[in-house]
């Protein structure tokens, strides 16, 4: 089927249907199984494999015909991957810097030492990130406090994704710098 669909791409005579159709129906679940194995999360696999379906479906035209359309498709399957690992890890890490009010563990309660210490870090980074520019400023609030994706930040800011994405990459820099001065 796949020298079906070289055939046709070919001769750009293969209709959007049919190449979904086609991706889906041959790649769904190997890279749904590939994303679970690198991420360890059902949900998280469903949506890098429908990522992976959609980018693959809309840059098709990029595929060079009677290559390996396998090794392309997981080749996008691979790299949505590492990067949903690579924006959870930078939202985990930012989440837990953001929390404005301690849980409450009836459990355990942390000491009055570890307590005035968390407060101590959560004042210098609200201290570093009201001295970023707002134009830095606001993507990391709206990706941190409200906890928004990039094109929902991209279409509130009417600013391209690959804009919110410098944005916040230049402030993730910059509070780095600025609280590793503070402590």
């Amino acid at each position: 089927m796949t020298m079906n669909l070289d055939y046709l791409l070919e001769r750009k005579q293969a209709s959007e249907d049919q190449i979904v159709s086609y991706l889906v129906g041959h790649f769904y679940e190997p890279i749904h199984h590939l994303a679970l194995s690198m991420l360890q999360d059902g949900l998280a696999a469903d949506d890098v494999a429908q990522e992976t379906l959609l980018k693959a479906a809309n840059r098709i035209h990029q595929y060079e015909p009677h290559s390996n359309l396998r090794a392309w498709v997981y080749r996008i399957g691979v790299n949505e991957a590492r990067g949903y690992l690579r924006r959870q890890k930078a939202r985990q890490r930012m989440q837990r810097w953001f929390k404005h009010e301690a849980e409450v563990d009836t459990a355990v309660s942390p000491s009055p030492e570890a307590q005035t210490i968390q407060n101590e870090r959560d004042a210098a980074l609200w201290q570093a990130v009201s001295q970023l520019p707002e134009k830095h400023r606001l993507p990391i609030l709206l990706r941190y406090s409200h906890n928004l994706a990039t094109p929902e930040i991209a279409e509130i800011l009417q600013l391209s994704p690959g804009t919110v994405r410098s944005r916040l990459h230049y402030a993730h820099q910059k509070l780095h710098h600025l609280l590793s001065m503070t402590g």
